[in-house]
Protein backbone atom coordinates (compact mmCIF):
# COMPACT_ATOMS: atom_id res chain seq x y z
CA UNK A 1 0.00 0.00 0.00
CA UNK A 2 1.15 3.62 -0.85
CA UNK A 3 -0.01 6.82 0.55
CA UNK A 4 1.85 10.38 0.03
CA UNK A 5 0.83 13.89 1.45
CA UNK A 6 -0.02 16.59 -0.72
CA UNK A 7 3.34 18.24 0.04
CA UNK A 8 4.80 15.06 -1.67
CA UNK A 9 6.12 13.11 1.63
CA UNK A 10 6.08 9.53 0.29
CA UNK A 11 4.89 7.83 3.52
CA UNK A 12 6.67 3.76 4.43
CA UNK A 13 5.37 1.71 1.73
CA UNK A 14 3.02 -1.55 3.74
CA UNK A 15 3.73 -4.31 1.73
CA UNK A 16 0.63 -7.33 3.23
CA UNK A 17 0.98 -10.71 1.76
CA UNK A 18 -1.34 -13.26 1.31
CA UNK A 19 -0.51 -16.08 3.97
CA UNK A 20 -1.41 -17.39 7.04
CA UNK A 21 1.98 -16.31 9.02
CA UNK A 22 4.51 -13.72 8.67
CA UNK A 23 8.24 -14.96 8.30
CA UNK A 24 11.04 -13.07 9.17
CA UNK A 25 12.46 -13.88 6.02
CA UNK A 26 9.66 -12.13 3.99
CA UNK A 27 11.24 -8.94 5.72
CA UNK A 28 15.06 -9.06 5.97
CA UNK A 29 16.83 -7.23 3.93
CA UNK A 30 13.79 -4.98 2.96
CA UNK A 31 13.99 -1.20 2.47
CA UNK A 32 13.84 0.45 5.80
CA UNK A 33 11.10 2.11 6.67
CA UNK A 34 8.69 -0.50 4.93
CA UNK A 35 6.12 -2.26 7.50
CA UNK A 36 4.68 -6.20 6.75
CA UNK A 37 1.80 -7.78 7.40
CA UNK A 38 -0.29 -10.48 6.22
CA UNK A 39 -3.92 -11.67 5.69
CA UNK A 40 -5.42 -14.99 5.14
CA UNK A 41 -7.13 -14.65 2.13
CA UNK A 42 -4.53 -11.92 0.75
CA UNK A 43 -7.25 -8.84 1.20
CA UNK A 44 -6.94 -5.33 2.73
CA UNK A 45 -9.33 -6.22 5.70
CA UNK A 46 -10.14 -3.95 9.14
CA UNK A 47 -7.47 -4.63 10.95
CA UNK A 48 -4.54 -4.65 8.30
CA UNK A 49 -6.15 -1.17 8.20
CA UNK A 50 -6.10 -0.66 11.41
CA UNK A 51 -2.50 -1.32 11.90
CA UNK A 52 -1.33 0.55 9.01
CA UNK A 53 -3.04 3.35 10.08
CA UNK A 54 -1.49 2.83 13.93
CA UNK A 55 1.96 2.31 12.70
CA UNK A 56 2.32 4.41 9.13
CA UNK A 57 0.13 7.60 9.25
CA UNK A 58 -0.52 8.45 12.44
CA UNK A 59 3.19 8.55 13.58
CA UNK A 60 3.19 10.65 10.58
CA UNK A 61 0.42 12.94 11.60
CA UNK A 62 1.96 13.54 14.73
CA UNK A 63 4.84 14.77 13.50
CA UNK A 64 2.97 17.39 11.84
CA UNK A 65 1.24 20.95 14.18
CA UNK A 66 -1.28 19.56 16.97
CA UNK A 67 -3.14 22.80 16.18
CA UNK A 68 -3.07 22.61 12.28
CA UNK A 69 -6.34 20.10 10.92
CA UNK A 70 -5.21 17.33 8.58
CA UNK A 71 -6.83 15.15 6.15
CA UNK A 72 -6.88 11.26 5.56
CA UNK A 73 -8.72 10.50 2.43
CA UNK A 74 -9.51 7.26 1.61
CA UNK A 75 -11.77 5.01 -0.89
CA UNK A 76 -14.65 3.71 0.07
CA UNK A 77 -13.37 0.31 0.72
CA UNK A 78 -15.47 -1.07 3.34
CA UNK A 79 -12.44 -1.84 6.04
CA UNK A 80 -11.37 1.52 5.45
CA UNK A 81 -14.50 2.50 7.96
CA UNK A 82 -13.30 1.69 11.49
CA UNK A 83 -14.61 3.15 15.02
CA UNK A 84 -11.05 2.78 16.26
CA UNK A 85 -9.52 5.17 13.33
CA UNK A 86 -11.99 7.82 13.45
CA UNK A 87 -11.83 7.91 17.18
CA UNK A 88 -7.87 8.67 16.66
CA UNK A 89 -8.58 10.93 14.14
CA UNK A 90 -11.16 12.96 16.03
CA UNK A 91 -8.30 13.16 18.97
CA UNK A 92 -5.54 13.89 16.55
CA UNK A 93 -7.36 16.91 14.80
CA UNK A 94 -7.17 14.27 11.40
CA UNK A 95 -10.59 14.59 9.31
CA UNK A 96 -11.12 11.49 7.48
CA UNK A 97 -12.35 11.88 4.42
CA UNK A 98 -14.02 8.78 1.93
CA UNK A 99 -14.11 9.28 -1.44
CA UNK A 100 -18.12 9.00 -3.07
CA UNK A 101 -18.83 5.14 -4.19
CA UNK A 102 -17.49 3.88 -7.61
CA UNK A 103 -15.08 7.62 -8.06
CA UNK A 104 -11.39 6.31 -7.34
CA UNK A 105 -10.86 5.76 -10.84
CA UNK A 106 -11.90 9.74 -11.93
CA UNK A 107 -10.63 11.20 -8.48
CA UNK A 108 -7.41 8.80 -6.48
CA UNK A 109 -5.15 11.04 -5.67
CA UNK A 110 -1.96 8.61 -6.04
CA UNK A 111 -3.68 7.29 -8.97
CA UNK A 112 -4.25 10.45 -10.73
CA UNK A 113 -1.40 12.49 -10.00
CA UNK A 114 1.34 10.09 -9.33
CA UNK A 115 1.47 6.20 -10.47
CA UNK A 116 -0.42 7.39 -13.90
CA UNK A 117 2.67 9.41 -14.73
CA UNK A 118 5.23 6.96 -13.50
CA UNK A 119 3.42 3.93 -15.43
CA UNK A 120 3.53 6.55 -18.51
CA UNK A 121 7.28 7.20 -17.80
CA UNK A 122 8.35 3.20 -17.28
CA UNK A 123 6.30 3.19 -20.74
CA UNK A 124 8.52 5.76 -22.74
CA UNK A 125 11.54 3.73 -21.26
CA UNK A 126 10.52 0.25 -22.62
CA UNK A 127 9.72 1.07 -25.91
Amino acid sequence: MFCGSASGVVLPVYVYYKAVHLYDSWTEGGPTGFRYNRSKNGSFNGMIFEEWFHSVALPYFRKLDKDSPKVLIGDNLSSHISMKVINECKENNIRFVLLPPNSTHLCQPLDAAYFRPLKRSWRKVLD
